[in-house]
């Protein structure tokens, strides 16, 4: 009879154990490191940008051209380091991605990163509204916009480096680091109704987002 008693035990306990349920763990999901920060000089005067301080972060958009095929579309890139806190604002626009959108108003993954590693004509120059080029864009804590010229006789740079392709759920990106100095104008046209400021040693680390 104690036999029995134990061997009953011993089969209630392994029945109890096999319903229990074994909780699953979700596989971490990779979430892309994005670069956030700019430093530079405008107007003498130092200029700081971290993520998440005073609520700046990066945000990336872009404005298209898309015209029914088979003419190709095109694409330009924005980068903005903004803040829900502050107006100040700089952000850099690259254009163009020339592609044909078929079934997608965006381009192929590949598309994507082949414009940015190889697509860019170097050196990169100035262009109003980044007309395969650059253009960059500034507004400052009185919300006065400042932006680049084509028509500029001052010195003048611009270098895209550092670029990185990366992905998670939440898209594809390319990451980059740009280094720049220029002159910005309320009126980037007219030279002679304008006001001027320099930005000098700038360094930008953003990413344009597909």
């Amino acid at each position: 009879m104690k036999y029995i008693n134990t061997l009953s035990i011993i089969l209630g306990v392994a029945f109890l154990t096999s319903c229990v349920k074994h909780e699953v763990i979700p596989k971490p999901t990779y979430e892309a490191k994005l670069p956030v920060s700019f430093t530079g000089n405008i107007q003498g005067a130092k200029f700081v940008i971290i993520e998440d301080i005073k609520g700046f972060y990066c945000n990336p958009s872009q404005a298209q051209e898309i015209l029914p095929s088979p003419q190709p579309s095109k694409i330009t890139y924005y980068s903005t380091l903004e803040s829900d806190q502050k107006q100040d604002m700089i952000q850099i626009r690259l254009g163009n991605l020339i592609y044909s959108p078929n079934n997608s108003t965006m381009p192929p993954v590949e598309d994507f990163n082949e414009f940015f590693k190889s697509g860019i004509t170097m050196p990169i120059e100035y262009k109003t509204d980044a007309e395969d080029g650059v253009e960059i864009v500034y507004r400052d804590s009185q919300g006065t916009v400042w932006t680049s010229s084509e028509v500029d006789g001052q010195p003048q740079y611009f270098e895209l480096t550092n670029l990185e392709a990366d992905s998670d759920d939440n898209g594809q990106y390319m990451k980059f680091v740009a280094k720049f100095g220029l002159s910005l104008y309320t009126n980037p046209v007219d030279p002679l109704f304008r006001d001027t400021i320099e930005i000098e040693n700038a360094i930008f680390e953003g990413y344009f987002k597909r």
